[in-house]
C-alpha cells in the first residue's frame, strides 16, 4: 500500500473508532417532573396549568418538561399537600383550606379582604407568598412556593329558592368555601361539608341548596345544570390556591432549570389575571343568555349585604392573626403587608392599567 493510502486508510479509521464511541455515549435526557391536579382538564385553571407547563418546556427548550396528572388521579384535594411534600408528585395544587393548620402562611390570602380586582390579588399574594418568613414555613415542610392561581370573586349558585338578600341564607343547607363559608355559617346557613368537584351533584340530589363558587368555575364544572341562580356576592377574592414544588426536586433542577420555574411563575400572575378576568366576563354572558337553552337568573347582593359580609369578615382576619401567631409568624404584620401590597397593586392599576394593556 502506497504511504497516501495508508494515511487515508489509517484517518477512516479513526474517524470510525471517533463515531463509535461518540455514539456510545448516553444522550442527555430531559427532566420530567410530575404535577397533581385535582381538578379536571378543563376551565380557567386548567388552560393556565397548561400555559404553565408549556410555557417550562417552550423557554427550557425542552430540556425540563412537566407532565400533569388531571382529576385527582394520584391524590385527592385533602392531600395534596402531604402528597407534593412526600414527593408522591414533584409538584402540583393546593388548596390550604385543607390545611387550615400546616398552610397558615398561605391561607392569609383566602380571607375576604376588599379587593375585587384578579390581578391586585395575584400580585399581592405573590408578594406575601415570596417573603422570607413564609417560604422558612414551607421549607420546614419540604415545600417551595411557585405561583398563585386566582378563582376570582366568590358567588353563590342555588337551586330553588335565590339569594336576594342575606336573610335568605338562614336555614340553607350551604356548601362553603373556606372562611367564606364560616361567615355564611355566622350569619344563619346550615353549612355542608363537600368538595367543590361534588357540588354538582350534591344541588341535583338535595343534599345542598346553594353553593359558594367562582363564576368561570361554574361552567367548568357544570353546576349551572344545576342550578336554577347565581347571585354576585361583591365581597373579595379567593387568591390562596397555588402551585408547589417538593424542595428535594428543587434541589435537583440546575441552576438554569431553576431560574425557568422562578420566571414562568412570575409571568403566571400577569397571564392568569388577564386570563380570569376574560374567562369570568365570558362565563357570565354565557350564563345570562344561556347554555344550550339553559339560563340562570343572575342576581346582584345589594351593596349593604356585601358592607355587612365585610364587616362580618374583621372576626376571622383578627382569628387568623392568632393562629399565625401560635405557628411563630408575625400575624398583624403579615395582614399589615398584604394590605399595603393590595393599595400599592391598585394604585399601579389606576397609574398604568393592566401589565398586558400598556
Amino acid at each position: 500500500m502506497s504511504p497516501k493510502m495508508n494515511i487515508i486508510s489509517k484517518f477512516f479509521k479513526v474517524a470510525t473508532l471517533t463515531v463509535a464511541a461518540l455514539s456510545a455515549i448516553p444522550a442527555l435526557a430531559e427532566t420530567v417532573l410530575t404535577y397533581g391536579e385535582p381538578g379536571p382538564n378543563r376551565g380557567a385553571r386548567a388552560g393556565a396549568t397548561k400555559w404553565f407547563a408549556q410555557e417550562v418546556e417552550k423557554r427550557s427548550g425542552g430540556d425540563l418538561k412537566i407532565e400533569i396528572k388531571w382529576g385527582g388521579a394520584l391524590f385527592k384535594a385533602n392531600a395534596s399537600r402531604q402528597s407534593i411534600a412526600a414527593g408522591v408528585v414533584d409538584m402540583g395544587t393546593i388548596i390550604p383550606d385543607y390545611f387550615p393548620k400546616e398552610m397558615v402562611s398561605f391561607s392569609l390570602t383566602n380571607l375576604p379582604f376588599e379587593n375585587l380586582d384578579p390581578w391586585v390579588g395575584l400580585k399581592a399574594n405573590f408578594d406575601h407568598m415570596q417573603s422570607p418568613e413564609v417560604t422558612s414555613n414551607l421549607a420546614k415542610q419540604n415545600l417551595s412556593f411557585v405561583t398563585s392561581y386566582m378563582l376570582s370573586n366568590v358567588i353563590v349558585l342555588c337551586k330553588g329558592g335565590a339569594v336576594r338578600t342575606l336573610e335568605d341564607i338562614k336555614g340553607k343547607k350551604i356548601r362553603g368555601v373556606g372562611t367564606f363559608g364560616k361567615i355564611f355559617g355566622d350569619l344563619g346557613a346550615n353549612l355542608v361539608s363537600m368538595s367543590i368537584y361534588k357540588a354538582y351533584q350534591g344541588l341535583g340530589n338535595g343534599l345542598l341548596d346553594c353553593s359558594l363558587g367562582y363564576m368561570s368555575a361554574t361552567i367548568a364544572l357544570k353546576q349551572h345544570e344545576a342550578s336554577d341562580s347565581l347571585t354576585k356576592l361583591n365581597w373579595g377574592t379567593y387568591t390562596g390556591l397555588g402551585i408547589f414544588i417538593n424542595k428535594d426536586a428543587l434541589t435537583k433542577l440546575s441552576p438554569s432549570q431553576k431560574n425557568i420555574i422562578n420566571e414562568v411563575g412570575a409571568d403566571f400572575i400577569n397571564y392568569l389575571g388577564e386570563n380570569i378576568m376574560e374567562a369570568d366576563k365570558r362565563a357570565e354572558d354565557l350564563l345570562t343568555q344561556g347554555i344550550e337553552g339553559r339560563k340562570l337568573e343572575m342576581i346582584t347582593l345589594p351593596s349593604s349585604g356585601s358592607a355587612q359580609l365585610y364587616a362580618a369578615s374583621q372576626y376571622h382576619i383578627t382569628k387568623w392573626e392568632k393562629e399565625a401567631n401560635k405557628s411563630g409568624l408575625a400575624g398583624k404584620t403579615m395582614v399589615e403587608n398584604y394590605k399595603a401590597s393590595l393599595k400599592k397593586y391598585s394604585q399601579e392599576r389606576d397609574l398604568n392599567g393592566y401589565p398586558w394593556a400598556r
